[in-house]
């Protein structure tokens, strides 16, 4: 079998978002370096120096403005895969050592395939082999684009390590309380709250609790908190896919609670009656209102400093949210997505599956 190379795109970024996932991105590919099967992993980075006494070829990124499609077709023409394994920063960390050696190893049928974590939301995916790609904006749509292109595409199950991508400060709270994470990931998230998040871990072995879930859920995760969760769950799931579709770029994202809508404080008032925590992806409603306000003052929205937001109305959301007798845990996608896997193993993490409130399977 041809030996595996692997790109991992990492944006970099001081914020705590940028610096958790280039800690989480180094400690992945410290793993991959080491794997018989891999040949070279190279970094594609605008800022090189974290990356500088790593085992990794550093690509630094072209200066002004690219998009990942053309990026990434460069550097395939440059190195010349047969095999390719794309990450995106962020992505992948959380696999363990049989989960990483079945990726790079993955050959369910004769090329050309792909093996994703998420067709529908790519963020790594092996490719036998690498081929030129649509000119994507962003990784979202890769594996679509590879199954256009006459690819057989196969998805890794579902699970906190497949779906974990590291965004915004939303899933870090939950991250957070990973008992087992790198050092250098574990010093960066030593700054986040984790109370909110802390909460909603609990509520969901509580049979007595609801927990509301607010964006882009998927049927997947719904699925599988049936099966994991003691709690009742609440969902309004409306735009799914909105980035990879470029409806968000194109301004078609309607949002049934933007529709809907009176004042902010009047929407978080209904919201927390409806659960005793509420799991929030506000990226829906903030394209549903044209309102895309900078990384910064998203993050500082997400953490609950509203006092760091601008826009008006979004900080007297997010201040009603900081002030509601409910919890509420904000974020984007990765935070009902990945973040809500990861909160539901966390929540049973030292329980024996005899004493979750489920029932057995029938024996026969």
């Amino acid at each position: 079998m041809p030996e595996v190379l692997v790109f991992l795109f990492d944006r970099g970024g001081e914020d705590v978002v940028g610096r958790a996932r280039t800690e989480a991105a180094r400690a992945l590919v410290r793993r991959l370096a080491r794997h018989p099967a891999v040949a070279q992993v190279v970094v594609s980075t605008p800022v090189p120096d974290p990356w500088q006494g790593t085992p990794a070829t550093v690509e630094p990124d072209p200066p002004g403005s690219w998009r990942y499609g053309a990026r990434l077709n460069d550097l395939v023409r440059k190195y010349r895969p047969e095999r390719l394994l794309y990450v995106s920063a962020g992505s992948a960390f959380l696999l363990g050592d049989d989960e990483l050696d079945r990726v790079v190893t993955a050959a369910p049928c004769p090329p050309p395939y792909a093996v994703l974590n998420n067709f529908y939301s790519t963020d790594f995916a092996l490719i036998a082999p690498p081929g030129p790609v649509a000119d994507l904006a962003r990784d979202n749509p890769l594996g679509i684009r590879l199954w256009q292109a006459g690819y057989t595409c196969y998805e890794l199950p579902r699970s906190a390590a497949t779906q974990l991508d590291i965004d915004t400060p939303g899933e870090l709270q939950v991250l957070a309380l990973h008992p087992d994470l790198p050092d250098g990931l574990r010093r960066v998230l030593a700054e986040i709250p984790i109370e909110r998040a802390r909460h909603v871990v609990r509520l969901l072995a509580d049979p007595e609790a609801e927990v509301l879930l607010l964006g882009r859920v998927g049927g997947h995760l719904l699925r599988y908190l049936e099966m994991e969760a003691a709690c009742r769950v609440r969902v309004v799931s409306e735009e799914r896919g909105m980035e990879a579709s470029g409806r968000a770029e194109r301004g078609a994202v309607r949002s049934l609670l933007g529709i809907l809508i009176g004042s902010p404080v009047r929407l978080v008032q209904v919201l927390s009656e409806l659960g005793d925590g509420v799991v929030w992806d506000t990226r829906v409603l903030m394209a549903h209102l044209g309102t895309w306000p900078p990384a910064e003052e998203r993050f500082a929205a997400d953490l609950l400093q509203y006092d760091k937001v601008g826009h008006p109305f979004l900080r007297d959301l997010v201040r009603a949210c900081a002030e509601a007798p409910t919890p509420f845990l904000l974020g984007g996608h990765s935070l009902v997505s990945g973040g809500m896997y990861l909160a539901a193993e966390l929540a049973w993490l030292n329980a024996d599956r005899e004493v979750r409130c489920r029932p057995l399977s029938f024996p026969g």
